[in-house]
């Protein structure tokens, strides 16, 4: 897929998806029919793997020593000839290693890279394969692909960007909403049988038609759209779904991908036991034909005021739609989760951090987190900031740097988007969660990179919280993510229920 640069914050693009790429569930999901590619830069005729590492996340006590290479094996669905490698930081241009991989049968090459010197952190590995053909018109040669694994990873530098008036920030936002009047107002509910919403899944909720009919907890579901008052004199829109029945239930908070696009019903989280609410986080409507971009979220977004970022708003939308899932008499206040991929999984630890009535959150593939890292990154690769365009004239005659003169944190930034992002910044949300959290990465996302998914989960003050690495995968989601994430769901719900009872 290609990707074209975007403004600051706006790299929080889930793909950005148009209405005709590929959408996902937890990940992003979309009313649009399912599809089956996967997102780039996955190499259809490269895979790779570690004898020693499954998750390809190294460190001293997995290969008993720093001198013992890092071993990675590639295996190609070509007959080849030769591959050379180039090491970099994760996300930076320059590569500060080469080489040449070793040849072994079964068009197999190895790899080793001795991790002595390496700073923690995350690393891309880089091949070109040489297959003896010349480029052709659908299929280029030489082929091109990646791996990243991670080293020493619990000992990547953080800088810590959090303001020190963080929390009274955000606590003054919430007494500001709090004086607006909910004024909820639920549409007539229409009935969905389980084929029926196989059907939907296929056609209007970019998912497969019945992915996991073994955590089914409900055969017939009941949907309308909802809305309520937003912290701007307009309204949220949602899609609502649910079981048949008063309840209570554990409720759901799907949070959507980037974009201005048209909502799913959470059909699929309402068949497996939850009050699912799908919200549009823009104040726009959840089935409208046509989506006009709102200024400030793509293009010239305004840094000062703090409040004036163009994510003040949207993250009060969600807080929202917090306080109408909990004035429902068929919602358990006991069980709420927040869940999404992307600007959703981005928005599910935002979400968590400001309201700790939250009791679990399923982030998948954060974006935007980490933001000094992501600026340090740019810099190595001769720009200024996330999203700047590297053909614009003024970066023309910038020196690239390979980043490994920086063994710690990325340095502060002081400039106003910096200053701003601070506030915004998913990785300082982490620290005020404490409720289970389930975090995804995608190793060989460029979306959302791993260094900047990892920081969110180091910062959680959460004791029960785990990471799942996804070697090979980017910025894209697979049934199993959501089959595991529901399991997941159920045992913090059992654990929960032995707390409360």
């Amino acid at each position: 897929m290609s990707m074209k640069p975007l403004p600051i914050l706006s790299i929080l693009a889930i793909v950005v998806l148009s209405r005709t790429e590929n959408a996902t569930a937890m990940n992003s999901n979309l009313a649009l029919p399912y599809n089956d590619t996967c997102s780039g830069p996955q190499t259809p005729y490269l895979s790779f793997r570690s004898p020693q590492s499954a998750d390809l996340l190294f460190a001293p006590a997995v290969l008993s020593s720093r001198k013992v290479p890092i071993e990675i094996i590639c295996q190609t669905g070509l007959r080849s000839v030769s591959m050379t490698w180039t090491l970099h930081r994760n996300m930076v241009d320059k590569p500060f290693r080469q080489g040449e991989a070793e040849a072994l049968l079964a068009n197999e090459f190895r790899i080793r890279i001795v991790p002595d010197g390496l700073p923690p952190g995350f690393y891309d590995l880089r091949v070109v394969l040489n297959t003896g053909m010349e480029s052709g018109p659908k299929d280029p040669r030489p082929v091109r692909g990646i791996c990243v694994f991670g080293w020493r990873i619990k000992e990547m530098g953080i800088q810590d960007s959090r303001p020190a008036d963080f929390k009274a920030f955000w606590d003054k936002a919430k007494v500001d909403l709090a004086k607006i009047p909910l004024d909820a107002r639920d549409e007539p509910m229409e009935t969905f049988t389980s084929d029926q919403i196989n059907a939907y899944n296929l056609k209007g909720a970019a998912l497969p038609p019945d992915y996991d009919p073994t955590g089914h907890k409900a055969e017939e579901v009941e949907s309308c759209k909802v809305s309520f008052a937003g912290p701007d004199g307009g309204r949220v829109y949602a899609w609502l779904a649910k079981p048949k029945g008063p309840g209570p239930f554990p409720a759901m908070l799907v949070l959507p991908g980037a974009g201005f696009n048209a909502r799913p019903r959470p059909l699929e989280h309402a068949r497996h036991g939850y009050v699912a609410m799908d919200i549009q986080i823009h104040g726009q409507d959840v089935d409208l034909a046509d989506y006009p971009k709102l200024p400030g979220y793509y293009d010239n977004p305004q840094f000062e005021p703090v409040e004036a970022y163009y994510y003040y708003k949207v993250h009060l939308r969600v807080l929202q739609a917090i306080n109408y899932l909990l004035s429902r008499p068929d919602v358990d206040p006991h069980r709420i989760a927040v869940a999404g991929g992307s600007q959703g999984g981005r928005l599910a630890i935002v979400a968590a951090g400001l309201d700790p009535r939250i009791t679990a959150v399923v982030s998948g593939l954060a974006n935007s987190p980490n933001y000094p890292h992501l600026v340090w990154v740019a810099r190595c690769n001769g720009i200024d900031k996330p999203g700047d365009n590297p053909s614009d004239p003024k970066f023309k005659n910038r020196v690239k740097s390979d980043g490994m003169d920086l063994a710690g944190a990325p340095p502060a930034v002081t400039t106003p988007d910096g200053i701003c992002l601070a506030y915004y910044d998913p990785m300082n949300y982490a620290l005020d969660i404490h409720c289970p959290v389930l975090i995804y990465g995608g190793l060989i996302d460029p979306v959302s990179p791993p260094f900047s998914v990892w920081a969110v989960y180091q910062r959680l003050g959460s004791k029960n919280k785990t990471y799942v690495p996804l070697p090979g995968l980017a910025h894209d989601w697979s049934g199993e993510n959501d089959r595991r994430a529901w399991r997941w769901l159920d045992q913090v719900w059992k654990e929960s229920a032995r707390v409360h009872h």
